[in-house]
């Protein structure tokens, strides 16, 4: 079996050729649909590489954080309970344990 892919992959083209007689064999290219879909490929592909370059970049960043935000805790947890206040549920910018949301708001800094 691989013996006739091997011979049918080096024996060379006959001298007759499959085109129509008026037709050039030099002059037979893809044309402009086959230059119009390899361009729409690669630049699909552009896209699609651009996009998996960042998708990629926001979950190693949001490990990042994850991490940031597991060594911060660990550290808070080390401390004594004395020294941090607790908050009042009366005072401005609290609800009982929960705070407020800063100034960047739900979605702004440090809240990742």
């Amino acid at each position: 079996m691989f013996l006739d892919l091997i011979v049918a992959a080096t024996t060379t083209p006959s001298g007759d050729s499959t085109l129509r007689p008026e037709l050039d064999p030099a002059s037979v290219t893809p044309g402009l649909e086959g230059f119009l879909a390899t361009l729409f490929v690669v630049v699909l592909v552009i896209f699609l590489i651009r996009d998996m370059v960042k998708r990629i970049r926001r979950v190693r960043y949001a490990g990042e954080v994850e991490q940031a935000r597991a060594q911060q805790q660990a550290s808070s947890t080390d401390r004594t309970t004395t020294d941090r206040p607790v908050p009042n549920a009366s005072d401005p910018g609290t609800r009982g344990d929960v705070q407020a949301p800063g100034p960047g708001g739900k979605h702004g800094p440090g809240t990742r």
